[in-house]
């Protein structure tokens, strides 16, 4: 049996790190692609510098995005193109640029936002919960498309998660999150880590066109 690969967009913090940690912990091999490192996830060349000499993809996680503020009038041009490019734009580019390489099935997951499910607020603003929202429909219509082949693509929807994107946030600001959270509590990398990675197991083999809310019941649909 050959090993498991994977290869992680935004690896090198939050969300992505700890996928990457969990995975190689359970016997991923894990390339790792981040801007950090010089790499862009809009640029299929970029795809191909990482995975050359790569014979197949098993997983494609795709955390890479960022996030705005304020309302529409506040939104610039700039703003909008580049929140939709670094959160949407990235999942078509990582999608089509790695897809050839996965020959033996697999799992797809990119990622919305509780923003993505009930509209956002100024907190993010209007193109993040633009993004957010496209990916499923993005994910869904891939999800159709690639289930012949015997890959699946799903979605997380995690709401407030302790990495920058939220401690950039005053506290109080976050404490009034957490109050409107029934379960009162900031969810942890590690959480959406070990959910992608049963969404990666046999026992999710079924499982196509999801959105699984990771979100402590902050937005129920």
């Amino acid at each position: 049996m050959k090993s498991k690969n994977v290869l992680v967009i935004g690896s090198s913090g939050g969300i992505g790190a700890a996928c990457g940690s969990w995975l190689n912990q359970h016997g991923y091999r894990v390339y790792e692609f981040d801007r950090n490192e010089g790499y862009d996830a809009t640029n299929p060349k970029d795809y191909k510098r990482v995975l050359a000499g790569v014979e197949y993809l098993d997983v494609l996680i795709n955390a890479a995005g960022s996030v705005g503020m304020g309302g529409i009038e506040q939104c610039t041009i700039e703003e909008w193109h580049r929140i939709l490019n670094d959160n949407l734009t990235s999942a078509f580019v990582a999608c089509q640029s790695t897809l050839s390489l996965f020959n033996r099935g697999g799992s797809i997951i990119l990622f919305s936002s509780v923003n993505g499910r009930h509209g956002g607020n100024a907190l993010s603003g209007p193109a993040y919960a633009a993004a957010k929202a496209a990916i499923i429909g993005f994910a869904r219509n891939l999800a159709k498309e690639l289930a012949p082949r015997q890959i699946r693509v799903n979605v997380i929807a995690p709401g407030p998660v302790a990495t920058s994107m939220l401690t950039r946030l005053p506290g109080e600001v976050i404490e009034n999150l957490r109050a409107t959270m029934p379960l009162r509590k900031i969810i942890s990398p590690e959480e959406i880590a070990g959910t992608i990675g049963w969404l990666c197991s046999a026992d999710a083999n079924s499982i196509t066109g999801a959105v699984i809310d990771i979100n402590g019941g902050m937005w129920m649909g």
